[in-house]
């Protein structure tokens, strides 16, 4: 018998240490919608929080680092079963607290510097998939 609590209730609770400190970032009131995107790959990460307003105009709002922190534990905790680590998420937020998550495992992430391709490598060295569930383009050697 093991002492950790199941997978989907870690999982839970990963995500959540993501959501609190986003919520605790946004404006009190005024806003519709929070989309983070969160990329990583080896030892380089990306964040970036967009609001959309109630009047439509979008802001950027400073990615909380207790955020990013929790992101990459939850990348960990994923990534512990044995698929691999997703390579990009994205977070939507509604104001009364519903949040969905969309890890992409598959597509060349949109990052705004590309990682080299020792990067990728590392972080296929530090997380290994199934030779079939690495996609075409992903670095290998």
């Amino acid at each position: 018998m093991t002492d950790q609590p199941p997978y989907l209730v870690q999982l839970g609770d990963a995500q959540t240490k993501v959501v609190k400190p986003l919520f605790d970032a946004l404006p009190p009131s005024g806003w519709r919608v929070a989309t983070v995107e969160y990329r990583k790959a080896g030892s380089v990460a990306e964040s970036k929080v967009a609001v959309t307003m109630n009047d439509g105009q979008t802001d950027i709002v400073k990615s909380p680092i207790d955020m990013i922190r929790a992101f990459k534990e939850l990348r960990e905790l994923m990534a512990s079963q044995g698929n691999g680590a997703w390579l990009s998420v994205t977070l939507t937020a509604q104001p009364d607290g519903k949040c969905s998550f969309d890890y992409n495992y598959n597509e060349l992430p949109n990052w705004t510097v590309q990682p080299t391709n020792e990067t990728y490598i590392e972080d296929l060295t530090k997380y290994p998939r199934p030779a079939d569930q690495i996609p075409d383009w992903y670095p290998t050697r």
